[in-house]
């Protein structure tokens, strides 16, 4: 009852004592006629005194909300590019937990070190001014990547004033880092010195990078004896009770987590030759093919080599080759929002002659040159699954100052 004020206190003390109550949640047990008979309550002072004794009674009840009010409780850290923003629903939600995934080189980190410099952006430019936890666990954390990020981003995103007036070193001294090179060290972390960073009350980003590192394989060789089996059990045991840490983590202190999470082969029984060999990875150049050439002129002779479809059919192709996100179904269903990168890397001149070969002679293949978006590296991202938003892409490009989108007509 230490929640009520004065005045409510002492109106639920007044019915207990003529209900005849020891406690004041046996008030809740009579009838509620029989309760107004007794107390001599008007039905508005009834109503009161019912829903106090409730709350007394059932404090759960204090948490309940209107959809409506929850709405306006909705903080997103933005990525400093509103189209990205749009693709992932709003960006990264406070409270909630995201993976990103993708193969290496793919821009998982360099899209964290994004995030925690927009994290710390003034609320006046779509900030949150708030501090950074960034958990390294793949060596060294990107420092100078970070330093040059500053500037172009805040010059993107706040303007020239703002870009002007920042000071990288100020943006460091906002991000706690700490590095770990074994899985014991990273959840004794996990355990004391992150609730104790996140209990200063201004965090509003935490980055694993990456969560995989120390708990994909255990060949069964090591001191311990532990074989595969047993390690995997273990593994599963202390993803859970991880992931229900951060959990009432991300709520209790309205923090978003970041992980950054690996990809693996995936291994069929048939591929093609039956012999169950893993598939081509994101990597790997999606198909070329050469325009017909059956009735074609002297003009038609520079015509640019292709990728079979449209943007949409080379991603669609790309995001359906066998990679599976690493640490299997139970970090999967951990997990809120599961954000997948992709890249199709530029081809050389020399390997698109090579791959014209089969259909020109070696006088066309000399007259042939590869359209400039064959040369260049093209990225993606993708809203994977997240409950508060549709699965979607978005082609995008990485500079000095992150991420930023691009549309289909500058491809």
């Amino acid at each position: 009852m230490s929640a009520l004020t004065e005045e409510e206190q002492a109106l639920l003390a007044k019915c207990v004592a003529k209900v005849g109550c020891e406690e004041p949640h046996q008030c809740l047990h009579i009838p509620y006629s029989e309760f107004l008979r007794s107390t001599g309550l008007t039905e508005e002072q009834g109503q009161l005194a019912w829903s106090l004794f409730c709350r007394t009674a059932y404090p759960w009840q204090q948490h309940c909300r209107l959809a409506t009010e929850l709405k306006d409780d909705d903080v997103w850290i933005s990525t400093g590019d509103m189209e990205i923003d749009k693709c992932l629903g709003g960006g990264i939600r406070l409270g909630s937990m995201v993976e990103v995934v993708g193969e290496s080189a793919s821009g998982k980190t360099q899209l964290c070190i994004q995030l925690a410099i927009s994290a710390q952006l003034p609320e006046t430019y779509g900030g949150l001014d708030g501090d950074v936890i960034y958990i390294s666990t793949e060596g060294p954390f990107p420092v100078h990547r970070l330093e040059s990020m500053v500037y172009p981003l805040a010059h993107r995103v706040c303007g020239e004033d703002y870009a002007n007036s920042v000071d990288p070193a100020d943006f460091m001294h906002r991000i706690q880092v700490a590095e770990f090179e074994s899985m014991e060290t990273m959840f004794h972390a996990f355990d004391y010195k992150v609730p104790a960073l996140l209990s200063t009350g201004n965090v509003r980003l935490m980055i694993v990078d990456s969560i995989a590192a120390h708990l994909r394989f255990n060949t069964g060789d090591d001191d311990t004896g532990q074989s595969p089996f047993a390690f995997y059990k273990e593994r599963s045991e202390s993803l859970v009770a991880m992931g229900a840490k951060f959990k009432r983590w991300a709520n209790e202190y309205n923090c978003a987590f970041v992980f950054i999470n690996q990809v693996t082969d995936m291994f069929t029984g048939d591929n093609g030759n039956g012999n169950g060999t893993p598939s081509a990875n994101f990597r790997s150049r999606p198909g070329l093919s050469l325009p017909s050439r059956g009735n074609s002129t002297e003009s038609d002779s520079s015509a640019e080599l292709s990728f079979t479809g449209d943007m949409g059919t080379e991603f669609a192709a790309m995001a359906t080759r066998k990679k599976a996100p690493a640490l299997g179904a139970v970090w999967s269903n951990i997990i809120d929002t599961r954000i997948m990168m992709y890249q199709r890397r530029g081809i050389a001149p020399s390997e698109f002659r090579l791959a014209s070969d089969a259909q020109d002679d070696a006088t066309n293949q000399a007259t042939i040159e590869p359209p400039s978006h064959l040369l260049r590296t093209r990225r993606w991202i993708e809203n994977a699954f997240s409950p508060w938003a549709p699965s979607a892409q978005c082609e995008v490009i990485l500079d000095e100052s992150g991420f930023q989108h691009i549309s289909h007509a500058n491809i």
